[in-house]
């Protein structure tokens, strides 16, 4: 098995003195470090042991034990230092470059409430929703009129004729009407009767005439009544349509709330924050490997032109690569500084449901037709499916017969009994009556 160069370099000085070694040292390591360096990355011990091996060729050829042309070996280890070590290190360091600059523009790709343009989208929703609400208040001021207002006059109406009808269906209190008046007539006592007569007529005419109305008024039925059957299902026809443009305006919301609030962006940023925190150290330690390599690589450059001075100048060449400070500029990182604060944020999308959504897009609602207290899943477990009140006879179907032409006769009777309810006292006269502390007899 071959030695790798790591112990080939280590085992250097014994084959420098092993006389029965059919190469010389310097040709051992030509080959070595030939094929090593081919295949070799350049890491901060191998470009240590790579200078000392060249150290090693400088003191040999100082010596007169190495190799006296090196010309064609020193450009070879030129052109591998040229197209694999510097490549390596520049690459690395590109590439670590672009991490920083990737990690810093990182930090703006968090979505910002407040640059997004959505809002636009909510008004329309909103403006929709908020038209169709005006017409079912529309719709509703119709209702309420048509059906409530007149319906409630139209109660007021028959319950005032029913209360005047109970008001005179009280038999009069026999005291004060039974009592003769001072002065009848003589004969008193039939004058006294026809007054009696003529009095409890007219109490029944007036009974019986506020009796039909309030009979008549009750059985007249109101007369929007079909019309309101139709008129409330209307109404709850539009209801269910408006409560679905609240749905459509209320899921737009709820997804831009899921993907855009300032939480959401905070969390976001917090994040590529540390990202950005731990490439900028990361970067810095490989800044620090990439300039201890790149001063080892120019060192090594510079023995490689030492080794090729004539002999009596090659120490001094040595000596100088030695005490030679090396720039770094060509491996050093450009650095944005420390990452911005995280920016100010007010929130735009708000939560469906709840009581600052509400005040701020349903405040202008009509009172009688206001928005669903949620619409959306951001605020609700199922599915939102408006729908007619329970108990209400809709959608509407009409029950009104066809129109027939029909002649009716209608034949108004007293019965027998409200005619001796409301009929004169008869008085006979086998008896006495008392009126006014006096007794008449027949």
């Amino acid at each position: 098995m071959q030695p790798s160069v790591l112990v080939v370099l280590a085992l250097l000085p014994c084959y420098v003195d092993a006389s029965s070694y059919r190469r010389t040292k310097m040709t051992f390591i030509e080959e070595q470090m030939s094929m090593q360096m081919k295949l070799m990355m350049p890491e901060r011990a191998t470009l240590n042991n790579i200078e000392a091996s060249m150290l090693n060729m400088a003191r040999a050829r100082k010596d007169g034990t190495g190799a006296t042309n090196l010309t064609s070996f020193l450009d070879q280890i030129q052109a591998l230092i040229d197209k694999n070590m510097k490549a390596n290190i520049l690459s690395r360091q590109n590439q670590t470059q672009l991490d920083l600059d990737s990690a810093w523009v990182n930090l703006s790709s968090c979505v910002h409430p407040n640059d997004t343009d959505y809002v636009p989208t909510l008004v329309e929703l909103d403006k929709v929703h908020s038209e169709c609400r005006t017409s079912q208040d529309t719709m509703w001021s119709s209702y309420e009129q048509t059906c409530i207002i007149e319906r409630q006059i139209y109660e007021n109406e028959v319950k005032a004729i029913c209360d005047k009808y109970k008001s005179v269906n009280v038999f009069p209190n026999p005291t004060t009407s039974c009592t003769m008046v001072e002065g009848t007539q003589v004969p008193t006592i039939g004058n006294y009767l026809l007054a009696a007569e003529a009095f409890f007529t007219e109490r029944y005419d007036l009974v019986k005439e506020w009796k039909d109305k309030c009979e008549n008024a009750t059985n007249t039925p109101f007369a929007n009544e079909e019309l309101c059957k139709e008129k409330i299902c209307l109404y709850y026809d539009k209801k269910i349509g408006c409560d679905g443009t609240q749905e459509v305006f209320e899921k737009k919301s709820c997804d831009l709330h899921k993907n855009y609030t300032c939480g959401k962006y905070s969390d976001c940023y917090d994040q590529k924050k540390d990202i950005y925190s731990n490439v900028v150290a990361l970067a810095k330690e490989n800044e620090v490997a990439a300039k201890a390599e790149w001063r080892a690589v120019k060192r090594i450059e510079c023995l490689i032109n030492a080794l090729r001075s004539p002999q009596s100048e090659v120490d001094a060449a040595i000596e100088a690569c030695k005490g030679k400070i090396y720039a770094t500029t060509d491996v050093e990182l450009t650095y944005k500084g420390d990452a911005p604060a995280a920016r100010s944020c007010t929130e735009v999308y708000l939560q469906p449901g709840s009581a600052v959504f509400s005040s701020t897009w349903y405040a202008g609602l009509p009172a009688q037709t206001p928005a669903a207290s949620c619409a959306s899943t951001c605020c609700m477990a199922g599915a939102f499916t408006p729908t007619y009140p329970a108990g209400a006879a809709c959608p509407y179907v009409s029950n009104t017969p066809p129109t027939t032409t029909t002649t009716t006769t209608t034949t108004t009777t007293t019965t027998k009994a409200a005619a001796a309810m409301f009929s004169p006292p008869a008085f006979g006269f086998g008896g006495g009556f008392s009126f006014g502390g006096g007794t008449f007899r027949r």
